[in-house]
């Protein structure tokens, strides 16, 4: 088959369009997919190419933790001190933190929104958080709770390039399965949400404050944390951030795998299977034990704990990669391998910054936290890895690459599972992940149930969140990729995006920006299509003439764009005398309006005229999409 060139069918293109649309500006009143995006002005912190600017700046956050967990009572009891440091060019004489706990508590407003049976929902389970012995700077005083949002008034006003120190002791009743984010199950402990954290202070909202409901989950503030975690004697402890004292917790034949793993790339066993809940597990059986942990540049530190837990480890490239179970999740016998496959598939797009990577097997379906994730323990084994990948793709977004999860799911969520595609592919050569997400799009868009992506996940309806925040960004970036950038720009310039903003902040509009301006493309038709409209992808094969002349014909084949999305054309004719041909036609004819004729010379008449012959596209209505036999 003979592809016509991109620049001739563009020339075409052009030239079809009326005289003034090629050269003068509109005078006003576009209403056109292809007009520009209102975006944010660019200033000095945030710049139009999508870089941060000359004078951006972030808080910073660092953490102290001493934590008990009592088995007896069900309870996590703490105190912390909190470092933090005034970045801004403004003032503070406050600050917000998050008590995400208080999801649980009576009358809280997640407890109207969400049913309590519910994914996100508190199961008639009366729970919040207990804070005490507050101080800022040495000097009690009396926090301000809203719900999961807790407001302290400074002794004194925080001044740019200041820091205060605040310190607080809280406790709480661990819920028996905490809105998909923690939970406990007999001896197993997943624990996350966890203690008081500084609620985001940035340059485009000042302070942060959407409380947690459920859908919504990250946005952070960067930072280190030392934690001490006290346990019953016997248990074993994975956690964000390194482990500090190996030979406290651990026996010496332990610590001496421990040492092997950190430089093997096949998998060691740390506790073995025949050694897991026996007294082989622990230097100790009576008493406490305190697991010391230490991580640098981090959002969040979640653990998991119990007397009964597997453990497996292997290395890549520097990182060590854990595997935490109980014996009878027997999916889970190659998972470290599994966390090192997904660490070593996902830093194609930036370079996995940490020292080690936990997978913990547990009642949490899935969920994700710096260095750190929690997956379902049952299922097969190509289910867990999926989680696994999953869930550790999210230590790019939004953990290195901070967005806003509580304002825009679809850039971590949507830009995770677009970069699980690989990881899975790879894993199960044949699994086509990009074509799943392609048939459950089509599967919604028929439905007239396409969401929105630019609303805020907690106002997503539940039936459209796994489309929303996943499927559509996810294909979203796929459609970009391979239909308008080419893989080579799109790649290069995903990348760039990365780089710009690993530990940063970025907003919608960084990202739009950072994609044009390193691809050369101007993308606010895009951008409109796929994520603020809810539109549809309907192109159209009208009819075709051929006319004989010159010793063959000029076929003319009517295309339409019946659907509010545009996207370039894919277009296969077949001829009388056999021959296909096969053209891409730019996203640019549609400058006019949603028909267009394609004009083309041929040996032969056009006897078929098919759109997107291959279905890499989700076009909701494909009986228009073929004209002939």
């Amino acid at each position: 088959m003979r592809t016509l060139s991109r620049a001739a069918v563009l020339a075409a293109a052009v030239a079809a369009l009326p005289l003034a649309a090629q050269n003068a500006p509109e005078a006003g009143g576009d209403t056109s997919i292809f007009r520009p995006l209102s975006l944010a002005a660019p200033n000095q912190f945030r710049s139009a190419s999508g870089m941060p600017g000359q004078a951006y700046w972030q808080q910073r956050a660092d953490y102290r933790i001493t934590a008990q967990l009592d088995t007896a009572a069900e309870t996590i009891s703490g105190s912390q001190t909190v470092r933090y440091r005034n970045n801004s060019p403004d003032t503070l004489r406050f600050v917000w933190m998050q008590v995400d706990q208080n999801l649980y508590a009576e009358n809280s407003v997640g407890s109207f929104i969400n049913p309590a049976d519910s994914r996100w929902g508190a199961r008639s389970f009366g729970g919040g958080m207990n804070m005490r012995e507050v101080s800022v700077s040495g000097r009690p005083v009396t926090p301000h709770i809203d719900g999961t949002m807790m407001r302290l008034d400074l002794p004194r006003p925080l001044a740019p390039g200041e820091s205060v120190e605040m310190s607080m002791a809280w406790s709480f009743i661990i819920p028996e399965y905490g809105s998909d984010r923690m939970a406990r199950q007999g001896d197993l402990y997943q624990i996350a949400q966890w203690h008081p954290r500084m609620a985001v202070y940035d340059d485009v909202s000042g302070w942060n404050t959407l409380p947690y409901i459920g859908q919504g989950e990250f946005y952070r503030e960067i930072g280190d944390y030392d934690v001490s975690i006290t346990v019953p004697a016997g248990f074993t402890v994975g956690a964000t951030g390194t482990l500090q004292n190996p030979g406290e917790v651990l026996t010496s034949a332990q610590v001496s795998r421990l040492a092997r793993a950190a430089r093997d790339t096949a998998q060691v066993a740390i506790i073995t299977a025949e050694e897991a809940g026996t007294a082989a597990a622990s230097p100790r059986r009576t008493g406490t034990s305190t697991w010391r942990f230490r991580a640098r540049n981090v959002i969040d530190f979640a653990w998991a704990a119990s007397p009964r837990f597997r453990w497996d480890s292997e290395s890549w490239n520097g990182v060590q990669c854990h595997s935490l179970y109980q014996p009878d999740a027997t999916a889970w016998t190659t998972a470290a391998d599994m966390t090192c496959f997904s660490i070593r598939e996902f830093s194609r797009w930036y370079p996995y910054p940490y020292p080690q990577a936990t997978s913990v097997a547990g009642p949490v379906g899935g969920m994700e936290y710096p260095m750190f994730v929690m997956v379902h323990a049952g299922g097969s084994e190509q289910s867990v890895f999926s989680t696994i990948a999953h869930e550790h793709g999210h230590n790019w977004f939004p953990m290195i690459v901070q967005n806003n999860e509580r304002m825009y799911a679809w850039m971590d969520e949507g830009f995770n599972t677009f970069i699980d595609t690989w990881a899975n592919d790879l894993r199960y050569p044949g699994m086509d992940s990009k074509a799943a997400y392609r048939q459950q799009y089509e599967t919604f868009q028929r439905a007239g149930n396409d969401p929105i992506l630019m609303l805020p996940p907690d106002r997503i309806p539940r039936t459209q969140l796994g489309i929303a925040a996943y499927r559509k960004p996810a294909l979203a970036l796929h459609m970009l990729r391979d239909e308008v950038l080419g893989e080579e720009t799109f790649d290069r310039a995903f990348k760039e995006y990365a780089r710009r903003w690993a530990f940063r902040h970025p907003q919608p509009t960084d990202f739009f920006r950072t994609m044009e301006d390193v691809s050369g493309r101007k993308l606010d038709w895009f951008w409109r299509g796929w994520f603020f409209t809810s539109g549809t992808l309907d192109q159209s094969v009208d009819g075709v003439t051929s006319t004989a002349g010159n010793g063959g014909f000029t076929a003319a084949v009517r295309l339409g764009n019946r659907g509010g999305v545009v996207m370039p054309v894919r277009l296969r004719l077949t001829l009388s005398n056999g021959e296909t041909r096969d053209v891409r036609i730019p996203e640019q004819v549609w400058f006019n309006g949603p028909a267009y004729t394609y004009t083309v010379g041929v040996p032969a008449q056009v006897t078929r005229a098919e759109i997107d012959p291959d279905n890499r596209l989700p076009d909701t209505n494909r009986t228009n999409n073929v004209w002939g036999r």
